[in-house]
């Protein structure tokens, strides 16, 4: 201000109207006052309360150390991971960090235009300051525009954290059936072989034929295939489930440890109800519609562009002169109809994407809800029928078995019947166990957190 001050002659006193449109400028900035709470910090703290970990406040540098890794990985340790250390999540965050530039741009004035003409000979010299008054009465729409489009891409990112997080439950739940499918397989691999020797024995002394020995001996290597198949479909479980992590060693052994299951205590009705408060696509679906039609609004104020000019004048020996003015552009051909028909079709795609959402939900919840409540009564059912009449059976074959009874072929057959039930009853918890990860991703909080979060999202949403 000091140095256009000394070249061209005026004080800051002397031309009141650059004061008003000072003053004028700051109260219209004050207007677009329109904000995002949903930063980083913000998806930390909903990431906390909805899965239990919020990134990488568990381990420095977000890797598990290897005594870490010694004991297993259980489920809360695997989310904690992933989501401190998943690549797709943190490219997701970037779309937060832009739009919150986005915002500070919107709420930011167009920078107004000063033009100098120096005078050569008897030519007066000219200076003019174009204020673009247009930004300043568009910067509310504008940065409510802004503001709803932070709010629905940190929404956005807040369901994809859980999508990784659900991927990752899913992953372990799936190495966990692999360990125990591979434990299982082994057993019942050593009770076939016992069977086939016992079979070689029992054909040379002719209580049974030659061609029942081969198919028991058939039985056997079948067996130790599946055996190999076990192992690696646990090297390829382990693998995925490293690579989601995104551990640095790729050869990491993780051993997976479980809690017991959380059956669902809440009827459908009311997890229905909770899904469609707390889930994030919901509640970003509904912002869209708000962005959408506060970026409606901002088009149609677009249609006129106006601006205040002021020129100074210097002619020797007058001095400066001053002359006030504006700058409109005629809407006579252009009515900006292209822009508010471009916001008035996105309007109406985010109503249909809200519904589409809003009927998603309701289809998500009802068919993990129906999927965890059938893996939970085949469990119980298995463990409560099935599971105790075969160990009986197996009690008694040993009891016959010792008493001369019942011949061992009985016994290793009904201890194969017994491994094959265990490996059913480990497909059967592992079943459960993927219905809840995915009915807690379909609420969009863990069961236990889900009520909770859905009332304090409403409290939040009335309030606005």
């Amino acid at each position: 201000m000091a140095a256009v001050q000394a070249a061209f002659g005026f004080t800051w006193d002397t031309i009141p109207m650059l004061r008003w449109l000072f003053l004028f400028s700051c109260c219209v900035e004050l207007l677009g006052c329109a904000t995002s709470g949903r930063d980083r910090a913000w998806l930390g703290r909903e990431l906390l309360e909805r899965t239990g970990a919020s990134g990488c406040e568990r381990w420095r540098g977000g890797t598990p150390p290897a005594e870490a890794l010694e004991d297993g990985l259980d489920e809360a340790e695997v989310v904690a991971v992933a989501l401190c250390r998943n690549p797709a999540l943190r490219a997701e965050l970037t779309r937060i960090d832009a739009a919150l530039a986005t915002l500070d741009e919107a709420r930011r004035p167009a920078n107004p235009q000063l033009s100098l003409m120096a005078p050569i000979g008897p030519i007066t010299a000219v200076a003019t300051l174009l204020v673009p008054l247009e930004s300043l009465w568009q910067m509310p729409r504008r940065t409510e525009a802004a503001a709803r489009d932070a709010d629905v891409a940190g929404e956005a990112v807040l369901m994809r954290a859980l999508d990784i997080v659900r991927d990752a439950r899913l992953l372990h739940v799936e190495l966990g059936l692999a360990f125990d499918r591979a434990t299982v397989r082994a057993e019942l691999a050593q009770v076939a072989a016992n069977v086939a020797r016992l079979a070689a024995v029992r054909v040379k002394v002719g209580d049974i034929s030659a061609l029942d020995e081969r198919v028991l001996a058939a039985d056997a290597l079948t067996s130790a295939d599946a055996v190999e198949l076990a192992e690696t479909d646990k090297v390829m479980a382990q693998g995925r489930l490293v690579a989601t992590l995104a551990l640095d060693d790729p050869g990491v052994p993780v051993r997976p440890v479980f809690s017991p299951s959380v059956a669902t205590t809440l009827p459908l009705n009311e997890l229905i109800a909770v899904a469609r408060a707390a889930r994030p696509d919901a509640r970003s679906a509904s912002l869209a519609i708000s962005a959408a039609t506060a970026r409606a609004g901002w088009e149609r104020s677009r249609i006129f562009n106006l601006g205040a000019l002021v020129e100074t004048q210097w002619s020797q020996p007058a001095g400066p002169a001053l002359r006030l003015g504006g700058r409109l552009d005629l809407p006579i051909f252009n009515q900006n109809q292209g822009g508010t028909g471009r916001a008035d079709a996105e309007v109406e795609r985010a109503v249909a994407q809200h519904e589409l959402v809003a009927r998603t939900v309701v289809m998500e919840v009802t068919v993990a809800h129906a999927r965890l409540e059938q893996a939970t009564r085949s469990r119980q059912r298995f463990e409560a029928e099935v599971l105790p009449a075969l160990e009986n059976a197996l009690a008694q074959a040993r009891r016959g078995f010792e008493t001369g009874d019942q011949p061992y072929l009985v016994v290793l057959d009904v201890l194969r019947r017994v491994g094959e039930a265990r490996l059913r009853r480990a497909e059967l918890l592992a079943e459960q166990r993927r219905a809840l990860s995915e009915l807690e991703r379909a609420m969009g909080a863990r069961l236990q957190t889900a009520p909770d979060v859905a009332s304090r999202v409403s409290a939040e949403k009335g309030e606005r």
